[in-house]
């Protein structure tokens, strides 16, 4: 929970909406990203992170706010269930922010490498082929 404290600096939007005591297990949080597929017009992605296993495992990040249809962002992926949720929603394509994040584990450092992503499309990620 003091590592969602710290993170909010940076990301006001950020709420807990799932925990027990002190242990989170799924955050919302707005994040400005472009439009994707060269247009930098800026949006915001309202997404929702499960973070059960989170530190261990990097967690699914998926798109609530934005239709399949409208995505643009080549980097994220077509709908897959969210099992919390129990619905289909656009999640991203974190690339090789997994690795990069194995040897920070705050949520914060987390949440940056999110945000250069939806601000700074990979051509080469497969999400939107």
């Amino acid at each position: 929970m003091a590592q969602l404290e710290e993170a909010k600096d940076l990301f006001p939007t950020l709420k807990p909406v799932a925990q027990s005591g002190e242990f989170v297990f799924a955050v919302t949080v707005v994040i400005d990203g472009v439009v994707g597929k060269g247009d930098k017009t800026k949006i915001p992605y309202h997404t929702f992170i499960d973070l059960s296993n989170y530190p261990n495992i990097m967690p699914d990040i998926f798109i609530l706010n934005i239709e399949d249809k409208d995505i643009r962002h080549i980097n994220i992926f077509h709908p897959k269930l969210c099992p919390k949720l129990n619905k289909e929603y656009p999640f991203m394509c974190l690339g090789n922010l997994r690795d990069e994040l194995q040897k920070y584990r705050h949520i914060m450092a987390f949440l940056q490498g999110v945000k250069r992503i939806l601000n700074n499309e990979n051509f080469n990620s497969p999400a939107r082929k």
